[in-house]
C-alpha cells in the first residue's frame, strides 16, 4: 500500500502541502492541467525552488488576479460539482470544504450555509485544496500518516482582528489531534492545512514503518527560527512481519462504557449517532456489575481525530458519568468487493486474502436479503449458494 507521512515541524497549510507534493515528484504541469478543469480564470499559479535554513524545497504561489471572491459552501460545492476533475477528488475536496465550513459555524455560532468562508473562499484556498487532493492522488498515495501538529504561538492577523494562535477555526479543527507549541512566533497551521491533514488522516505519532522512495519539502513563505517547510515522505506501507504481504496496520481508540440504567430502547439511536459521529464501530455485552446488577458494556472504536466528537455523543445520549479509554493496534486483510451472478441474480461478496490467497468468502448481508425477499427462497440458502458460487469464480479467476 502506497503511504504518505507528514512531518508537521513547522506547522501545515494548504500551500506547504502543495509544494511538498510538487517536490515529491507531482508534475506541476499535470498539476495546472488538472486544475483547469474547475473552470477558474481568476488566478495564475507557478513554482520555485527556495533554501529555508539550508535545505532546499519547493513554494507554491496562487496568485489571485481579482483579489479575494467570498464566497460560501454553496458556491464552492457548485465550483467543484461542475468540474471535469475524477469522482474521487471532488469528493474528498467538498469533504475538506465541509470540515472548513463547520468549523468557522461553530466558531461564529451561525449555520454552516450561512458562512462566508472570506479567505477560505478565496481562490488560493480552492486551488490549495483541490491540489492537494490531487496531488495524493496522481502518486497514488492509499493511506497517510501525520506527525503532532506544530501550531506556533502569539496572534495573528484576520478578517475579524488580531487572533490567538492557533487561530480558533484551526484549533476546532484540530479536535482530538495532537499538537504542540514551542519559540517560534506566528501562525504555523493554518485552517486550511488543518482541514486537509484531519481529512486524511487517523494516526498522528511517529513514522510509519515505510520504504521510502520520495521525499518533498514544501515551503512556506515566512522566515522563522526554524525551517519552515513541511517534509512529506511517500513511499510503499512495511508491515509489521513481512512475510505477511498486504496485511494493514492501523491504530485507533477504544472507549468502553458501563451501563445499568438506560432504557434499552434507546441504543437503536445511540448506534446510529455513533456511526454518524465517526465510530468504526460499535457493539454491547451483558455483563453483571457489583450487587449482582444487570448491565451491558457499551465499547465503541474510533479513528483519534473523532475522539471528542464520540465522547461528547456518549454523555449527551447515555445515562454514564464515566467512560475509559484505550489505545489500540488493527490488523486488517487486504479484501475485495466482488459482484457474483447467480441464478437469483447478482450479489456482493467480500474476499479476504492472507498471503496471496483468498481466506474469508463473506455474501453481503443486505444483497442477500434483497435475493431472499425477490425470490421467496429462505435467507440460508441464499447466502450459502452465493459463498459457494463466489468460491468457485475466485478459484476459476485466479
Amino acid at each position: 500500500m502506497k503511504a504518505a507521512y507528514l512531518d508537521c515541524f513547522s506547522g501545515i497549510s494548504g500551500d506547504m502541502l502543495l509544494g511538498a507534493l510538487v517536490d515529491a515528484g507531482l508534475d506541476f504541469n499535470l498539476l495546472q492541467r488538472d486544475l483547469a478543469g474547475l473552470d477558474l480564470d481568476e488566478y495564475e499559479l507557478y513554482e520555485q525552488k527556495v533554501i529555508k535554513q539550508g535545505i532546499s524545497g519547493t513554494q507554491v504561489h496562487v496568485h489571485s488576479l481579482e483579489g479575494h471572491v467570498h464566497r460560501n459552501l454553496s458556491d464552492i460545492r457548485e465550483i467543484i460539482g461542475r468540474s471535469v476533475l475524477p469522482a474521487q477528488v471532488k469528493d474528498r475536496s467538498l469533504e475538506i470544504f465541509t470540515r472548513l465550513g463547520k468549523a468557522e459555524a461553530k466558531i461564529h455560532g451561525t449555520d454552516i450555509e450561512q458562512i462566508h468562508f472570506h479567505e477560505v473562499g478565496a481562490v488560493d484556498a480552492i486551488v490549495d485544496i483541490v491540489g492537494a487532493v490531487i496531488g495524493f492522488w496522481r502518486l497514488g498515495v492509499e493511506k497517510v500518516f501525520s506527525s503532532p501538529i506544530h501550531v506556533g504561538k502569539g496572534f495573528v492577523k484576520a478578517a475579524h482582528g488580531l487572533l490567538p494562535v492557533p487561530a480558533p477555526a484551526t484549533l476546532e479543527l484540530l479536535t482530538g489531534v495532537p499538537i504542540y507549541s514551542q519559540d517560534v512566533e506566528g501562525e504555523l497551521a493554518t485552517p486550511t492545512g488543518a482541514a486537509i491533514v484531519t481529512a486524511y488522516c487517523q494516526d498522528f505519532g511517529p513514522f510509519p514503518k515505510i520504504k521510502v522512495e520520495r521525499i518533498g519539502y514544501g515551503a512556506g513563505t515566512k522566515d522563522l527560527i526554524i525551517p519552515n517547510l513541511l517534509r512529506l515522505t511517500v513511499g510503499e506501507l512495511a508491515n509489521e512481519d513481512s512475510q505477511h504481504e498486504g496485511i494493514r496496520v492501523g491504530e485507533a481508540l477504544t472507549l468502553e462504557v458501563n451501563i445499568d440504567d438506560m432504557n434499552p430502547e434507546l441504543y437503536d439511536y445511540l448506534f446510529e449517532k455513533l456511526f454518524q459521529g465517526g465510530a468504526m464501530d460499535v457493539y454491547i455485552q451483558d455483563i453483571q456489575m457489583k450487587k449482582n446488577r444487570p448491565a451491558v458494556l457499551l465499547t465503541v472504536q474510533t479513528p483519534y481525530h473523532k475522539l471528542e466528537e464520540i465522547r461528547r455523543i456518549l454523555f449527551e445520549e447515555t445515562t454514564t458519568i464515566g467512560l475509559r479509554v484505550y489505545p489500540i493496534k488493527k490488523y486488517m486483510l487486504p479484501y475485495e468487493l466482488l459482484t457474483i451472478e447467480t441464478k437469483y441474480g447478482s450479489a456482493q461478496v467480500k474476499v479476504a486474502f492472507w498471503e496471496g490467497r483468498a481466506c474469508t468468502v463473506s455474501p453481503e448481508y443486505e444483497d442477500c436479503r434483497r435475493l431472499a425477499q425477490l425470490t421467496g427462497k429462505p435467507l440460508k440458502h441464499i447466502y450459502e449458494e452465493i459463498k459457494e458460487k463466489a468460491k468457485q469464480d475466485i478459484i476459476i479467476t485466479r
